[in-house]
């Protein structure tokens, strides 16, 4: 596993922190799920995946790394709660939301630090208040209005304004980029309609294992700058890795 496909897993348990912090912070909006659930399931989803980090660095070195506490008490709740549920599991102390996120913000911190040689050496860890899924859901955002929003956010990814849902046509009826995306390319020497036309997207970076250099070539990634600023700083990461 190359350093940044490791690194894909330590932003992910990063996530996992920004799911906490988002249930937190949005707790009025959310009454109407299980947020207790959201929670342990964020929190196993956490562990789960720092330990993925430190598997893949010290594939043979567990006894040793658990020397240190702070990663012994990672790869307990991994062995005794998120991967298993052993009877004699013993859950972790604290008092509020807040003191939880600081323990997983520590323990995300040491798994970075005892893996840095593993991990690509401008990886961060920039933690927001956000879910995507529970963001949707807390704003009433469906699928054709997270549509619109991206249209007009971002004009110059339209190429045509009838990709406007309905009500999106209705209430944008002057918005139309298509002439100025075929100025822009032709600007730049693009042939637009070729340019669309010439990689395919990859979907998972997992897709790339098999791939030859010439294959590799030929794919395009798509970086979505998301709904609101928090999410794009998410997707900008993904991009990256």
């Amino acid at each position: 596993m190359t350093k940044w496909q490791l690194a894909r897993y330590l932003i992910e348990a990063k996530k996992n922190i920004d799911t906490l912090l988002y249930i937190k912070e949005n707790q009025k909006l959310l009454v109407n799920i299980d947020l207790r659930a959201r929670f342990a399931a964020a929190c196993q989803q956490f562990y789960i995946n720092c330990c993925i980090v430190l598997d893949k660095s010290f594939p043979k070195g567990k006894k040793n790394i658990c020397k240190n506490e702070i990663i012994a008490s990672i790869y307990y709740e991994r062995d005794k709660n998120a991967a298993h549920k052993d009877e004699d599991y013993k859950s972790q102390k604290f008092n509020t939301p807040d003191e939880l996120i600081n323990i997983l913000k520590n323990q995300i911190q040491e798994v970075r630090g005892i893996c840095r040689d593993f991990l690509p050496k401008n990886i961060t860890l920039d933690f927001v208040p956000h879910d995507k899924e529970l963001f949707r859901f807390a704003h009433r955002v469906n699928p054709e209005i997270e549509n619109d929003v991206y249209k007009i956010k971002y004009p110059l990814s339209v190429f045509h304004s009838y990709q406007l849902s309905e009500e999106g046509q209705h209430y944008f009826r002057e918005f139309d980029t298509s002439k100025e995306d075929r100025r822009v390319a032709k600007q730049f020497g693009y042939d637009y309609d070729q340019m669309i036309q010439q990689r395919k997207v990859l979907q998972s970076v997992d897709d790339i294992r098999e791939m030859t250099e010439q294959e590799k070539q030929r794919q395009a990634v798509i970086v979505e700058n998301g709904l609101n600023s928090y999410e794009g700083l998410q997707n900008r990461q993904d991009f990256c890795i």
